[in-house]
This record gives C-alpha cells, sequence and structure tokens, in this order.
C-alpha cells in the first residue's frame, strides 16, 4: 500500500512523479497498437503460404481480434513459434494486457491439427479474413470472424447477398412471404442468407432453391459435423447440391449453446447490406438480428405481406420506426441499390439504415 501511495505522490523538489511518466506510455503504446492494427486492416496480407494448422490455432484464440491474430502472424510462422507463445509473449506482441487464463498452446494446436483432417474428411475447408473468397461485407463488421468453416461452393460466399429472418413459428402467410421473396430475390440475382432454423430460414432457403440461381447459404451456430435443427438436414443438403454453402465460425465438434444463437446473428447480419424481417413476434431471434444489423449501419426491412400478423408484434414495430415494408424481389434490390428505398403502400420514404 504505501509503495502505491508513493507513486501517487508528486514530488516537491520539483521533479516528475512515476505517475507522470505513466500515462504518457500509456498512450504511447495505445496509440502505437491502433496504428498497427490499422494498418494491418488495410493492408490485408495473404498467408497463402501459411500451413492451415497454425491458421486454425489461431482462430482458437478467441480473445483476440482478427486484426490482432494477423499482428502476432507477422511474428510467429510455425508450429514450434506458436507452442512457445504465452500470453506474456503475445501480450508484448499487442502491446496491452490480456484478461484470458493462460492458453495451453500444445491442447490447441492438437485440435487445430484435428481440425484440419475433420475438414479434409468433410470435404469442408476453412475461409480466412485474408482469403478473396471472405464475405467482404462481413470483414467490415465489429468481432469479424477470423475465418469461416465451409462446407459447399465457397464461391458463393462473394456474391451479393440478402440476409432473411424470422420467427421459428410462422403463420402461413409468413411462410408463404418467405419463399416468395426469397425466390424473387434469388431470381434477381441475390444470395439469400437465413440460418437454416425451422420456420422462416428453412421458408427463406427453399424458396431461394426454387429460383434458377439457387445460390443459398445457411449459417450455422454449431460446427459443420453436426445440422442444427436435426429435422433440416434433408434442406442442409439440397443448399449444398444447388451450389449453396453452409457457414459457421465454430470448429468441427462444436455443439450447441444457447448464448451461439446471437453470436450467430451477427454473422447473418454482416453478411450483407439489407437485412430482411419477414415475420417476428416481440423478443424473437431475429429482431437481435435486426439490431446488429443497424447497429453496423446496415439497412433492415420488414414483409409487408406479414402486416398486422399474430406473430408479427416484432416486425411491426420495426415497420412503425421506419422500415420500409417490401412486397417483392424489384423492391429488395430497390433498397440493394444504395439510393434508399419507398414505401409503396403508403407514398412515403421509409427505411430503417443507412444515414
Amino acid at each position: 500500500m504505501k509503495a502505491a501511495c508513493a507513486e501517487l505522490r508528486v514530488n516537491l523538489h520539483g521533479g516528475i512523479s512515476k505517475m507522470a511518466h505513466r500515462k504518457p506510455r500509456v498512450e504511447m503504446r495505445s496509440s502505437l497498437v491502433h496504428a498497427e492494427l490499422e494498418r494491418i486492416a488495410e493492408n490485408i496480407p495473404l498467408l497463402d503460404a501459411v500451413e492451415l494448422p497454425l491458421k486454425l490455432a489461431l482462430h482458437r484464440l478467441h480473445f483476440l481480434s482478427w486484426q490482432e491474430r494477423l499482428l502476432i502472424l507477422e511474428n510467429i510462422h510455425c508450429k514450434e513459434d506458436f507452442l512457445s507463445l504465452g500470453l506474456a509473449e503475445i501480450e508484448s506482441f499487442l502491446y496491452r494486457s490480456i484478461r484470458a487464463r493462460e492458453p495451453d498452446m500444445a491442447r490447441i494446436w492438437e485440435q487445430a491439427e484435428r481440425d484440419a483432417e475433420q475438414l479434409v474428411r468433410m470435404g469442408a475447408k476453412f475461409v480466412c479474413v485474408t482469403d478473396k473468397e471472405y464475405p467482404p461485407l462481413l470483414r467490415e463488421i465489429h468481432r469479424a470472424p477470423f475465418g469461416l468453416f465451409v462446407r459447399g461452393d465457397s464461391r458463393c460466399l462473394g456474391l451479393q447477398a440478402v440476409t432473411m429472418v424470422g420467427t421459428r413459428m410462422p403463420t402461413w402467410a409468413g411462410v408463404r412471404a418467405a419463399v416468395h421473396l426469397a425466390r424473387e430475390a434469388a431470381d434477381a440475382g441475390l444470395c439469400v442468407v437465413s440460418g437454416l432454423a425451422r420456420g422462416i430460414d428453412a421458408a427463406a432457403h427453399r424458396g431461394a432453391l426454387q429460383s434458377a440461381g439457387k445460390a443459398t447459404i445457411a449459417v450455422l451456430p454449431c460446427g459443420l459435423d453436426r445440422v442444427y435443427p436435426p429435422s433440416n438436414r434433408p434442406l442442409a443438403a439440397g443448399i449444398i447440391a444447388a451450389g449453396g454453402c453452409l457457414v459457421t465460425e465454430y470448429p468441427p465438434g462444436v455443439s450447441l449453446d444457447r448464448y451461439r444463437f446471437p453470436e450467430r446473428n451477427r454473422i447473418l447480419a454482416g453478411f450483407s447490406r439489407l437485412t430482411l424481417v419477414i415475420e417476428a413476434p416481440e423478443h424473437s431471434g431475429a429482431l437481435i438480428t435486426a439490431e446488429f444489423a443497424l447497429n453496423e449501419g446496415r439497412d433492415v426491412a420488414v414483409a409487408a405481406e406479414c402486416s398486422g400478423s399474430s406473430r408479427n408484434a416484432g416486425a411491426d414495430a420495426l415497420s412503425k420506426e421506419g422500415a420500409c415494408q417490401v412486397r417483392s424481389g424489384a423492391e429488395i434490390m430497390a433498397i440493394m441499390s444504395g439510393s434508399g428505398a419507398w414505401d409503396w403502400a403508403n407514398g412515403r420514404s421509409g427505411i430503417i439504415g443507412r444515414d
């Protein structure tokens, strides 16, 4: 206690106290790491020469941002380098303290090697944030994943996309609207992104599969080695067969937990400039996705066909706050054009999203 008090005491003989030195150092470190992370974000390095297990091992360091992991990769290059890492070494690379348990690097490396083997067995791949296939809009969000585990055709990750979400217990009007809007959006050349859940999500995927375009992306809240819900396994297989893909930020073997659903929702919102809430009651998880979209400066719209339905109080509230009601793929494209949107029914501007 005395030593701590001494550092706070001003030197009465004209010198500078220890505390006076400490603040500039902290500010200097903060400024330095900010500049380094900005450099990484603006000039994303190619990691083609980095072995897959090393990328997968870094992916498991969940307490780091993707920019910080790339900064570490500038200082380590192989298994031996990774195994020698500890929190102290990581802190020295990042110029900041880290509040986390000391990671067991040997165990993490073993898990990463198993991940790589399972990807080969499943015919899946790991798309790193530095890869050209990584969704460009997803890279822009807060806490963007360092990488995505992908099963199916990863080329569709780069397509212009619209995210469609809604309740697991929709009305028939909600199912009809999801199928109709997803099919027309796919016909217009958009890739439909949803969460493969029962209800609206599944209907949106099925609507996209009815289109000639057919590409649709399902974002999972668990590892690629399982499908949730299990009843949608045939739908998941149909998505892959039609040229779409299953995507998750979680390695193979990661099970389903409640907290993973809102984590998954931020990725749903991050894929596209527009999140379309088809039908959603109050407190629906779809509203969490809409909130993530708004926080990222993206657009949010609702399905006009579900207005006033018994399962749509949450989406109706979005509409009252200014979300545009859409009725067709053409109206979705009007929003996606970036020129704003129009509430065709009421003859007024009505959009929640970008300034």
